[in-house]
């Protein structure tokens, strides 16, 4: 396949640059193999031939001998359960034969399209639904195909892909957007990462744009997560320049802005002018069920040899899934972890004793590191409401969004922090049911007296607040527990004389 079927197919469009390092973590099963500790004597420094660079690639066991590391290295595994890895690897790019319990979705898809074979207008498009329901997948399993077949009209369709996670800024945004670009096409980015406007960047892009690519579409993965530092977030600024790319780069092909959300309402919460240019089909993933996940597994039982996987497999690999939120990448990662865990005890069959034991470790902390990982001002929105929990006299189960809205607040003014909007808080808050750490639900008061948001955590309100306060930006609200408590219970006692 030639340079655009790279693209579309690539597992890291953004470049070596926003690989970022893991440790312990479920998601990234490499984690959880078993840690080599280098004795502290060894010299790190290897050099061939040498007495030192032997003595280097030992690590001494218990009963006092030496393992080479060299030869672990290259020694294969007694067992193997694995035919071909990739398939059960959630980021990877399948065939279209794979895609199971997304008929509509991936039609509409298709149909959007297909106009860029004829050099005509192709619709925006706005994917939304929870976590590992086919999002991504399918925009790129499509994208992939296009692109193969534009190269066999002598047409370059252009997929430039990034993950808005990492970038944080619109200005970081439309830096990768034109890495990525450039990587694909083999040339220099042509703008350096930092002291250029985001206007060169942006001019950049077009250029690259009308110099080499007869169509383009731009697919902002988990675009809620491009916040900025700023009051109004700076996925409005990226998406309304990006939707009117068609006239800024005077460009004659055909162009698409695809953005990918968890959140459902991402809409709502555009501001005017993004709202003005941008307006996409919006196509809604629903979770899978356990017959739709046991069908996908099905459909990836060949990354597995003949035989290795034992017949209760995939039905409890569909089950564990099931109960989380029906994601089918979690799903996809158990059941290669359950193969790892076979292979590294050296067996030749997965079996349901390697499944229970990876959906052990899988659950084990989850969400405490889910929340390690969430952004500043999302750490800050579910440590007030589990301050406002963990504070209030009679520990409710149900959190009322006001006060802890009101405790968001204060602890953002001790902290030097931005203070969002009671709107944008409620979404960051309400955001993590998503991920299974809270649950919410709106109650109305009766008659004239409104209707109120509820927050209920599923983890211990204290250990939340101790998992952030583990972010240096966060150490020092141990010390203001006294406060706090006193600002969530004068608040709570306000709203409870409201209502």
């Amino acid at each position: 396949m030639g340079r655009e079927g790279r693209r579309a197919g690539s597992n890291n469009p953004e470049g070596e640059e926003d690989r970022q390092s893991s440790a312990a973590d479920p998601e990234n099963p490499e984690s959880m193999d078993e840690e080599v500790e280098s004795p502290g004597t060894s010299q790190t420094t290897f050099r061939n031939g040498s007495d030192s660079a032997d003595s280097s690639q030992d690590a001494t066991n218990g009963d006092g001998g030496g393992i080479s590391i060299r030869d672990r290295l290259q020694t294969e595994s007694s067992g193997g359960v694995f035919a071909n890895k990739d398939l059960v690897r959630s980021d990877t790019i399948i065939d279209e034969d794979r895609i199971v319990g997304r008929d509509d979705q991936l039609g509409r898809v298709v149909d959007n399209l297909k106009p860029v074979l004829q050099n005509e207008g192709i619709p925006d498009m706005l994917l939304s639904g929870p976590s590992g329901t086919g999002k991504s997948l399918i925009i790129h399993a499509v994208c992939k195909q296009i692109v193969e077949l534009c190269e066999s009209q002598g047409k370059t369709f252009g997929v430039i892909s990034i993950n808005c996670e990492g970038p944080k800024t619109a200005d970081r945004a439309v830096y990768r957007l034109v890495k990525a670009a450039a990587d694909d096409l083999g040339v220099d980015p042509g703008v350096p990462q930092t002291g250029v406007s985001t206007d060169q960047k942006l001019e950049r892009l077009y250029e690259l744009m009308r110099e080499y690519y007869d169509g383009v579409i731009f697919i902002l993965d988990e675009i809620d997560m491009l916040e900025g530092p700023y009051q109004e977030a700076e996925y409005n600024s990226l998406i309304y320049q990006l939707s009117r790319a068609r006239k800024l780069a005077d460009f004659d092909g055909p162009i698409s802005l695809t953005t990918i959300t968890n959140y459902a309402d991402f809409m709502k919460d555009l501001n005017s002018r993004a709202q003005s240019s941008y307006n996409p089909d919006d196509i809604f993933f629903d979770d899978y069920d356990a017959t739709q996940l046991r069908s996908i597994l099905k459909h990836r039982r060949d990354a597995f040899k003949p035989e290795s996987l034992a017949d209760d497999v995939v039905p409890l690999v569909a089950a564990f899934g099931s109960q989380t939120h029906g994601d089918a990448r979690k799903a996809i990662d158990l059941l290669r972890w359950a193969g790892e865990l076979a292979e590294r005890r050296g067996a030749d069959t997965v079996t349901e004793t390697d499944v229970r034991e990876a959906q052990e470790k899988y659950t084990e902390n989850r969400k405490l590191r889910h929340i390690s990982g969430i952004s500043t001002q999302k750490k800050l929105s579910i440590y007030a409401v589990a301050a406002t929990a963990n504070y209030a006299r009679e520990h409710p189960e149900w959190i009322p969004a006001g006060p802890a809205f009101k405790t968001y607040q204060f602890i953002a003014d001790t902290m030097d922090a931005d203070q969002y909007s009671r709107e944008t808080f409620v979404n960051h808050v309400t955001e993590q049911s998503t991920y299974g750490v809270l649950d919410f639900e709106r109650r109305g008061k009766g008659r004239g007296r409104g209707v109120h948001m509820y927050f209920s955590l599923s983890e211990d309100p204290e250990t939340i607040m101790e998992t952030i306060r583990e972010d240096s930006r966060f150490e020092d609200l141990a010390h203001e527990e006294a406060t706090i408590s006193a600002v969530v219970r004068e608040r709570l006692k306000q709203f409870r004389s409201k209502n």
